[in-house]
């Protein structure tokens, strides 16, 4: 089905679970020319009285971080823009024109993002077998409400530290947005993947996860282009070598990934993440509140390839795991 224009905006938080009641918007860029990467992620947490609000930016002499916790009210329905008077999300025009704009000690960014498909609910995506105690949406390859757009954008950002202290920066180039919203507890998440790369005429979208509330492996994501999107069934990792010591905190991704995308259709799609040489790696690590647990999660910007077509992309690929353990989240430490 359609994403319907109004769920962009903020939804209203029904009755109390047993579950954390949370609405994220993440809006991520890339810019090759200037090899700065820039991402907005904004998580509302109302049964907490709060919200976490990042703006990050980086690239060559270039160094933007913020990340701010903000109190919130007890429902959601009228944060039109998403905001802590500091980093902000308004819909200009829904699913179609947003503004991400930030104002801080390390800099400032002022960016607009522009939809280049129409977005994709992975409710719509084929489901596995069996069933979820989460119900329905616990079948979908992310266990909550969730849809996804390719993006383009352009604007400026304005450094206040380091070599390019002061100086205005216009950039431009590809992203994507996705916005979910729904219960969720980020310690229930095991592993997983999330593919996005644009390419001149589609966007290849694939996701795998592993999660509590069903025992294997769960596969979702899209292709778009011009005649529309295309869900897919499968999503094949050749080699994630970062998953082979859970215990330990991510390396340096020093070696190339190869993911085989197959959509419902049939068509598969062989992308090779070029990490060997990526141009950003920032963060949104989970951490428990007694340091026990852990959700690393990195967000990778860098060059693809398309095997299939020998066509060359960018975007990011983000990637996840849990650890556990007295002092884990210490260990990880912050990036």
């Amino acid at each position: 089905m359609p994403v319907a224009p109004d769920a962009d905006y903020p939804h209203s938080v029904p009755a109390v679970s047993d579950l954390i009641w949370k609405e994220n918007w993440v809006i991520e860029g890339l810019d090759l020319d200037e090899s700065v990467a820039v991402m907005f992620h904004f998580s509302m947490r109302p049964a907490d009285g709060e919200g976490i609000f990042t703006a990050k930016a980086q690239g060559p002499d270039v160094r933007i971080r913020s990340v701010n916790r903000h109190p919130i009210g007890a429902t959601l329905d009228d944060m039109r823009p998403v905001t802590d008077g500091s980093t902000t999300f308004e819909v200009l025009e829904p699913k179609k024109r947003f503004s991400l704009r930030h104002e801080g000690e390390d800099g400032a960014m002022d960016l607009v993002f522009t939809g280049r498909f129409e977005p994709f609910d992975f409710a719509d995506g084929p489901k596995p077998p069996g069933t979820s105690p989460l119900g329905p949406i616990g079948l979908s390859v992310f266990p909550f409400n969730h849809y996804e757009q390719s993006l383009a954008f352009e604007g400026t950002i304005t450094p206040r530290k380091g070599a390019r202290a002061g100086e205005t920066i216009a950039i431009s180039g590809l992203g994507m947005r996705d916005h979910s919203w729904g219960w969720r507890n980020d310690f229930c998440f095991r592993r997983h993947h999330w593919l996005c790369a644009n390419f001149a005429d589609r966007y290849v979208q694939g996701s795998a996860m592993l999660e509590a509330f069903y025992p294997d492996e769960k596969f979702g994501g899209f292709v778009s282009s011009a005649a529309g999107n295309e869900p897919v069934s499968h999503v094949v990792a050749d080699d994630p070598y970062w998953l082979d010591d859970p215990e330990e905190p991510f390396g340096s991704f020093e070696r190339d990934a190869r993911y085989t995308v197959t959509t419902v259709a049939g068509d598969t799609h062989v992308i090779t993440a070029h990490l060997s040489d990526a141009l950003a790696k920032l963060y949104l690590n989970a951490r428990s509140g007694d340091r026990t647990m852990v959700y690393q999660d990195c967000v990778i910007f860098c060059r693809f390839t398309d095997e299939t077509s020998g066509e060359s992309g960018n975007g990011l690929l983000e990637v996840g795991k849990y650890a556990e353990g007295p002092g884990i989240a210490d260990r990880m430490g912050r990036q």
